[in-house]
Parts: C-alpha cells; structure tokens; sequence
C-alpha cells in the first residue's frame, strides 16, 4: 500500500492521518480512539510498522500485509476493550491480553477482532471481541 492509498483508506475509516517526512520517504501515522498505527516507507513501498493497542504504552511491530486490515477494523469492534480490562464470556471471567485481527471473516464481516483472554480459573481463550461482555459492575467504554 502506498502513502496516498493508506491516507486516502485511513481517513474513509475515521483515522486520524498525521505525515512526516525525512530522507527516505513519508512516515504516517493513523490515530483512531485508542489505537496508533505507524507506517515507514522508502519511497512509496511500506518498510516498517507498528500499532500501539488500547491498554499499552509501546508500540509493536506488524507484518506489513496487515497493514491495510488493521486500518479497516471494525471500529466498534476495535473500541471494545484495552488491554488488561476484565471480561466475561459465556459465564467464564478473565483478562484481556492481547486485541488481534481475525484470520476469518466473522458474520461476513472483514476486519472482525479477537481477543485474547487468560481466565481466573485456568486456560486461554480466543474470542471475537463481540463474544465477550463486561462484568455487570463495570462501566462501559
């Protein structure tokens, strides 16, 4: 994806667009809620990249195929949830540990998101964001 096409994808998708340049090219970097995207290029190809999820202070790096899925996310989707809040899904408790993409579409929808969820009481689960709910208590996002 060149820089045109990631600003032009980025701003139809409710990012926030911010460019600067140095000698090597242009270095964008997309802001939505809570999320950051930041994309290197050399000349118009993509060098490096990296996303800053809700919940963490560091960036890390991405593939750069994922890219363009990440900035079309499922803004709802992605908005959801941060990193290290409390979850319920399907009477099982835990904490978010990780926000990825989905490798398949969810309900035909591209840019569906999953989370990665450690239960209190053992083991690891993989739901789409939509799957999981807050606890009751808790106020929503």
């Amino acid at each position: 994806m060149n820089p045109n096409a990631l600003q032009a994808k980025a701003q139809r998708c409710g990012w926030r667009v911010i460019t600067e340049r140095d000698a090597s090219g242009p270095m964008i970097t997309v802001v939505r809620d809570e999320w950051e995207l930041w994309v290197a290029f050399s000349g118009t190809a993509p060098e490096a990249a990296t996303i800053r999820k809700p919940g963490r202070t560091e960036h890390q790096r991405i593939p750069l195929r994922e890219i363009g899925q990440w900035v079309r996310g499922d803004r709802h989707q992605m908005s959801r949830f941060a990193i290290g809040d409390r979850v319920t899904v399907v009477g099982r408790s835990g904490i978010v540990t990780d926000i990825t993409l989905a490798l398949i579409r969810h309900a035909g929808r591209p840019g569906a998101i999953r989370l990665r969820i450690d239960y209190d009481h053992g083991g690891v689960g993989t739901p789409f964001s939509e799957q999981a709910q807050r606890p009751h208590a808790e106020l929503h996002r």
